[in-house]
């Protein structure tokens, strides 16, 4: 299969996830999303778990990007922390749909050794990243600090996904701004 088909797998899969649910993610309805012949999707993804693991890493790769492109050597290290937590806490519509899926995701880490496997590698380079960024911003914080951000930007995240009307971008964005201010460093 050319890249092409390959890449049309993967948008029907993300597709498909957020419009209609993890359950919906099969190989017929995949192949019929994305053009091709059942065959055509099970020569690359035989089962549903790899067609999510395919999601994932595409998703992963975006998200890599999306970071790589909003974090800036120029930029202060509170200006990189809130670019990279409006990611993660699913603030703009990208990284809404980018939760949508990751949701599915983790969801399905719960039934599947080797999705629960990739996942928890995925959350320990998320919060060594996230560690550094948040040390560079104040050097006395700690992992327990950035476990507890992950939590609200996950759970921020969850919340822009099931409940928009209540947890609105912009007040993601104010209590993402509100706990940051909290761990500001003090003055020496």
């Amino acid at each position: 299969m050319t890249s092409a088909g390959a890449q049309r797998i993967l948008t029907a899969v993300q597709d498909i996830l957020v419009e209609r649910g993890l359950e919906e993610v099969t190989i017929r309805n995949v192949a019929a999303a994305a053009g091709l012949s059942i065959g055509a999707v099970q020569h690359h993804h035989k089962t549903k778990d790899d067609l999510i693991m395919a999601a994932m890493n595409e998703v992963s790769r975006n998200f890599i990007e999306r970071v790589g492109s909003a974090v800036h050597p120029e930029a202060s290290a509170r200006q990189n922390l809130d670019a990279v937590c409006r990611i993660l806490g699913g603030v703009d519509d990208e990284s809404r749909t980018a939760s949508v899926i990751w949701l599915s995701y983790a969801s399905k880490a719960t039934t599947s050794s080797a999705v629960a496997s990739a996942h928890q590698e995925s959350w320990r380079l998320m919060e060594e990243g996230l560690t550094t960024l948040l040390r560079q911003w104040n050097p006395d914080l700690t992992r327990d600090d950035t476990a507890m951000l992950m939590a609200l930007l996950d759970g921020l995240a969850i919340a822009r996904v099931t409940e928009t009307d209540r947890m609105t971008s912009e007040r993601a964005q104010r209590l993402i701004d509100q706990y940051l201010n909290r761990l500001e460093p003090r003055s020496r």
